[in-house]
């Protein structure tokens, strides 16, 4: 459950500039959210978490984003794994209403 207050946090944050958000757990939770707008058929995905993943991405650079990104993704297919991939997006929707969309 620290990772969804973590999680949380780190949306919320997403509005500002990647040198105000800590840049590695960010991206860490954009490949989670991206993995799931994908897997669990998301039709929107907010456009201020893209741009400020970008952002991230060029401050830390791809050999240190891509893996991270990854791992985010990773993280997704354990918890869906764990609880169900209808069961854990719908809990995703309902936590992330300010990243994802149905």
């Amino acid at each position: 459950m620290a990772l969804w207050g973590a999680l949380f946090l780190l949306i919320g944050a997403c509005v500002q500039a990647a040198s105000a958000v800590e840049c590695r757990a960010f991206l860490q939770m954009h490949g989670l959210l991206r993995w799931a707008a994908n897997q669990c058929a998301f039709k929107q995905y907010n456009p201020a978490v893209v741009e400020t993943a970008r952002e991230c991405f060029d401050k830390v650079g791809s050999a240190t984003a891509s893996p991270l990104m990854f791992a985010g993704r990773e993280q997704f297919e354990r918890q869906a794994e764990l609880r169900g991939r209808e069961r854990f997006c719908a809990e995703i929707e309902r936590r992330f209403p300010m990243a994802v969309r149905p």
